[in-house]
């Protein structure tokens, strides 16, 4: 039995994994680790496996040495060839989900496109090259931009939108966003469709549902996408 943990910007993500199937998983709203130890106490796990995106605290780095957890980094060992210009730079999340969604279509080419505080998109070749992506705003932070460096946009939260032309401020901000956002990803499948015939595309992230069923191209979701990449982490490295 293995534990992958997803430590993000805002939240925990986790789940169990036993070989290559998910049990079971859950997510902490907040950077709180008293809900992943009630977790590792109610369950045997065999190992556990860790990937952050943020700098943790000493006393989170020593509850996890004193319990052998894997903690993924530029160094870890990966089954993919890793063609990025700059792997320490790289986050653990971009490249774990680039891993799950490999071991997803492993004859195929795939472009994953993470929807959460960022839009991430990384593109792995049919021969297992990670060779990279793009990351723009997320849809939050698109928001918040408006509000912050204007003086009369309101501030907004994400809704349900009919497009494509609006007719008030609010209409305006909201398909600008999320229309914005929409029209991004579907450029980017067409455009790594084109270059790559045959990729397979997979989303994931906590703002997929506000878009993946208005996308003209059909696509694959995962939400437990970064998690299968570190189990395939792990499952690389007990080898």
């Amino acid at each position: 039995m293995h534990l992958a943990i997803d430590i993000g910007n805002s939240r925990i993500k986790w789940a169990r994994f036993s070989g290559r199937d998910a049990l079971e998983s859950g997510m902490v709203p907040e950077l709180d680790l008293n809900p992943i130890k009630a977790v590792m106490d109610y369950h045997q796990f065999d190992a556990i496996s860790v990937s952050s995106v943020v700098k943790l605290s000493e006393n989170i780095i020593h509850f996890f040495e004193d319990h052998n957890v894997l903690m993924i980094d530029s160094q870890t060992r990966v089954p993919l060839k890793n063609n990025y210009g700059t792997p320490q730079t790289l986050g653990m999340d971009r490249l774990c989900a680039a891993i799950g969604a490999k071991s997803l279509f492993p004859q195929h080419p795939v472009l994953v496109i993470d929807i959460g505080t960022c839009v991430k998109y990384e593109f792995v070749t049919q021969n297992g090259v990670y060779e990279g992506g793009n990351i723009s705003p997320g849809m939050q932070m698109r928001y918040s931009a408006l509000n912050n460096y204007t003086s009369k946009l309101p501030a907004l939260k994400p809704a349900k939108t009919a497009g494509p032309i609006g007719k008030s401020t609010t209409e305006a901000l909201r398909l600008g966003v999320q229309q914005g956002i929409l029209f991004e990803i579907q450029a980017m499948i067409n455009t790594m469709e084109t270059l790559h015939p045959g990729t397979k595309t997979i989303g994931t992230g906590g703002d997929l549902p506000f878009f993946v069923n208005d996308l003209k191209t059909h696509i694959f979701a995962d939400l437990l996408l970064v998690l299968r990449g570190i189990n395939e982490i792990y499952l690389h490295n007990a080898e």
